[in-house]
């Protein structure tokens, strides 16, 4: 399928929000609880997160194809001199395509035009799909981490880094 990355603004706003709704319950339903889902989209994806981070100079990007959204990715400039790829979301039916990888070019290609050394992320050490498509992507494992997110809640992760020398600015 044909698609193109879109710039989000405050008024995508909702559309993102929709979005989350959907393919987080789709990506994680298996892996979460489903109040854990409820209190990591209240607490990530609500009105007031998402316009501050637009106006902080985070990046949001929507992936839509035929006129219709159903991806979004969230990255932004981070010490360390690096970028980091906080969300990239696509609906369960595009998934397996050349969407993620373009999508996961755009965020290095960033780095790159930003003169920074790699991109790195968060995944869940359980979403065995998603570790492999960052592997394949050109993405490591360099650290596991447990943190707190409140209601006794925690996110059990990787990170995972690419270095932006790996590809072309």
């Amino acid at each position: 399928m044909q698609h193109i990355f879109r710039q989000a603004s405050i008024e995508d706003i909702a559309v993102i929000r929709a979005l989350a709704r959907r393919i987080w319950n789709e990506a994680y339903g298996e892996i979460l609880s489903k109040e854990q889902i409820d209190y990591m989209l209240q607490m990530m994806y609500s009105e007031k997160v998402i316009t501050e981070e637009l106006l902080s100079g985070v990046v949001w990007d929507l992936i839509v194809g035929n006129g219709k959204p159903y991806g979004y990715l969230s990255y932004a400039l981070a010490e360390d001199n690096s970028v980091k790829l906080s969300k990239i979301y696509i609906a369960k039916e595009f998934r397996r395509t050349s969407i993620a990888a373009d999508s996961l070019s755009r965020v290095k290609q960033y780095a790159a035009r930003k003169g920074k050394d790699y991109v790195f992320l968060t995944v869940n050490k359980n979403n065995k799909i998603a570790i492999r498509a960052y592997e394949k992507n050109g993405f490591a494992i360099t650290d596991s981490v447990v943190t707190a997110i409140g209601q006794g809640f925690v996110m059990d992760d990787y990170i995972m880094k690419c270095f932006v020398k790996c590809y072309e600015k």
